[in-house]
């Protein structure tokens, strides 16, 4: 099984990049409301299911793209 999320926006730096795992991370200068836990409750649950995840940069749609795989049983 894959699973492919893109999106289009702004993109990261690959510092935020290596960044997003950490646990209460936020990009500097967000607007928006948040704990920065999302990604790294995303990695605890692929990791709970045996699924790999990993996160691109896309340098075309200047977003990411987040790549799950696993068997299926």
């Amino acid at each position: 099984m894959l699973l492919c999320v893109e999106d289009s926006g702004p993109g990261l730096s690959e510092a935020d990049c290596a960044r997003l795992g950490e646990r209460f991370f936020r990009l500097p200068g967000q607007l928006e409301s948040g704990s920065g836990l999302g990604w790294s409750i995303v990695r605890r649950i692929a990791s709970v299911h045996r699924l790999e995840v990993q996160l691109q940069r896309s340098p075309n749609l200047g977003g990411l793209a987040v790549y799950m795989r696993g068997k299926c049983s």
